[in-house]
């Protein structure tokens, strides 16, 4: 039984080979189709490969995604709660894997310690794999949280009622006059738009979120 059974295309084998050969060096027992040997039932060998690993690595690439064998082998190593995976290119994950927590070990980049760690955890101290779902990174057009939004549109609001308020007082007292006093409620009544707007748009992603 090996440690690591690694899934990848066999196009990228050129590029597995020196991360199966890290992974070595650190004590790990490797698995990967390179050691099937002449006379072996291929798809009744990788199978018992598969279910006995303690840890399944998927290396993704353009090729892997394009693999129905990786992404069969991927699949039920999540199922057996024992995946992990890493990225050699800028290949775009398939679902649901694209969603998941990953190394990035190509564009320059070298995630061995996130792969270490989690390798020793599974592996070593027999323990399940840290929750492998990636919080979404909110872009600059993204919904603002549930408790911030509830919170702007209250200053908002507030703020408007107390430029209102102002506004009659400083136009009864005389201190404005008719055209200012008009310019002023123009104002109340654009801030009192946008609070309108945000309410109308947090009120749809809600709905479209299930909420």
């Amino acid at each position: 039984m090996a440690d690591v059974f690694i899934s990848y295309s066999r196009l990228d084998h050129e590029r597995v080979q020196p991360i199966a050969d890290r992974l070595s060096s650190l004590g790990y027992s490797i698995w990967w189709d390179k050691h099937l040997r002449a006379g072996q039932v291929f798809v009744d060998e990788i199978e018992r490969q598969l279910d006995a690993a303690k840890a399944v690595l998927t290396a993704w690439s353009t090729n892997a995604r394009n693999s129905t064998w990786v992404y069969a082998e991927s699949s039920r190593a999540l199922e057996s709660n024992k995946f992990l995976q890493l990225r050699m290119d800028d290949a775009r994950l398939p679902l649901p894997f694209e969603a998941l927590q990953l190394a990035e070990m190509g564009g320059g980049k070298s995630e061995w310690g996130k792969l270490e760690d989690a390798l020793t955890r599974i592996v070593r101290d027999h323990r399940p794999p840290e929750p492998l779902e990636r919080l979404p990174q909110p872009g600059a057009l993204a919904t603002p949280p549930h408790a911030g939004m509830p919170r702007l549109l209250t200053a908002a609001t507030t703020a408007s009622l107390v430029a209102y308020a102002g506004a009659v007082s400083a136009a009864y007292n005389g201190i404005m006059t008719p055209e200012q006093l008009q310019t002023a409620m123009f104002g109340v009544l654009g801030v009192g738009g946008v609070c309108a707007a945000l309410t109308a748009q947090r009120l749809v992603s809600i709905r479209r979120a299930g909420g």
